[in-house]
């Protein structure tokens, strides 16, 4: 079996910690990257557990994406989602674009404490994908042109990601988002909602879509004016994670 190198920093993180647990889920075609600055914040500040995993086909090469279905994407969340389960009295998901579709869907179907997405995906608007029917069987892979969707330069050219990934994995993203969607109503825990206006990746209008169609009586969002689609390491991070910080100690002391 093919050994599997990861790019750099796009390994799994986790570290063991109190019994409040912080799961992180990244996006489609990123990695852990995108989570563990602010899984080791919280870890140092709170001593939390936190755990910020590589999800299937995704951190080495592109055509590891193929072949893999939305369902590994699901049971790796709630693999690890089990794995916090054991060891911690509370957990909270946090989850960044199709992370946070996967955050939905975990708190669809088991009791979590609390959700936070940033970017978080139930649906994509993009006139490309009436053509996907014929596409993914004409094309392998689709190149990104513009790499990640970050504004912070500085950052920009070392975020490990695919520079391109299989047509058909786009297939696999929208079945999740589809099956994402018509579970929202389940969705009942606390909710914090984070979108930027200037996302060019997952359209802005998934931010009131989620906000209307969760039953969490408890809920709140975030609107960013400057930064783009990677709002957890993007230049507004700072706000995001005291906006973060605020929403999970209110929710922990109720």
């Amino acid at each position: 079996m093919k050994e599997r190198k990861f790019l750099s920093g796009a390994e799994p993180f986790f570290k063991a910690g109190n019994s409040t647990g912080f799961l992180f889920l990244h996006g489609f075609t990123a990695s852990p990257f995108e989570g563990r600055q602010l899984a080791e914040r919280l870890h140092q500040e709170y001593k939390w557990t936190v755990s910020v995993p590589l999800l299937p086909g995704h951190g080495t090469e592109p055509q590891d994406l193929i072949g893999i279905g939305w369902q590994e994407w699901k049971d790796c969340a709630e693999s690890e989602y089990r794995r916090l389960k054991k060891q911690c009295q509370k957990i909270l998901v946090c989850g960044q674009s199709m992370g946070g579709t996967l955050a939905l869907l975990l708190a669809s179907h088991y009791p979590v404490d609390g959700i936070i997405t940033l970017a978080g995906a139930v649906f994509l608007k993009d006139w490309r994908l009436i053509l996907l029917p014929v596409a993914k069987h004409l094309i392998i892979y689709n190149k990104k042109s513009k790499g990640p969707d970050i504004r912070d330069a500085a950052l920009k050219p070392i975020i490990p990601t695919y520079q391109k990934y299989p047509v058909r994995s786009v297939e696999e993203f929208i079945k999740l988002l589809d099956y994402t969607r018509s579970n929202l109503q389940k969705v009942t825990v606390p909710a914090l909602l984070v979108h930027s206006r200037k996302d060019h990746t997952i359209h802005f209008s998934n931010l009131d879509y989620i906000y209307q169609h969760i039953s969490s009586t408890v809920k709140d969002k975030l609107v960013l004016e400057d930064s783009y689609h990677i709002v957890s390491l993007d230049v507004e991070r700072e706000k995001v994670y005291e906006k973060m910080q605020n929403f999970i100690v209110k929710i922990l002391q109720e």
